[in-house]
């Protein structure tokens, strides 16, 4: 197996656990679905859903997004990056931040996997509050924030 196969499955496995905790909560709705839904007032998720355009003018898709009444009336946007090694996540890290700017919705990022370099996890994390980046979590934060209520 390759390294970005391995990577890639690793990637899909956080993935695959944050839609395990969301779906604690949450109703699963499909992407096409899912902005009709919102007036159900209840507390939903979808997975790789179309948001807009990115900063490059292209279809923008986001690995989940979910919709509560009460907590995240707006919607909230929650994407994951898995990097094992050392690598091209730290040169994404800049153009994810810029297009949950100018994205239209808050976002929470879930950074695991450990290779991403000192400076560059440093500089994510320094974005945390600014233009619509709530957070940057590791899966564990991501827990955290659903026993507190967060999610």
């Amino acid at each position: 197996m390759t390294r970005g196969t391995r990577a890639n499955r690793r990637g899909r496995a956080l993935e695959t656990s944050v839609a395990d905790l969301l779906s604690e909560d949450y109703e699963r709705i499909t992407p096409a679905r899912f902005f009709a839904a919102r007036c159900l007032q209840q507390p939903i998720y979808a997975a790789q859903v179309p948001t807009g355009l990115n900063i490059y003018a292209k279809q923008r898709r986001v690995d989940f997004i979910l919709h509560h009444p009460q907590k995240w009336p707006d919607c909230l946007v929650i994407q994951c990056k898995w990097q094992a090694s050392s690598g091209s996540v730290d040169e994404k890290f800049p153009f994810e931040v810029e297009c949950i700017a100018h994205d239209a919705f808050p976002a929470i990022i879930v950074l695991d996997g450990g290779g991403a370099s000192k400076g560059a996890k440093d500089w994510l994390l320094s974005q945390r509050g600014k233009r619509n980046l709530v957070d940057v979590l590791d899966q564990g934060g991501l827990h955290r924030w659903q026993t507190q209520g967060r999610i």
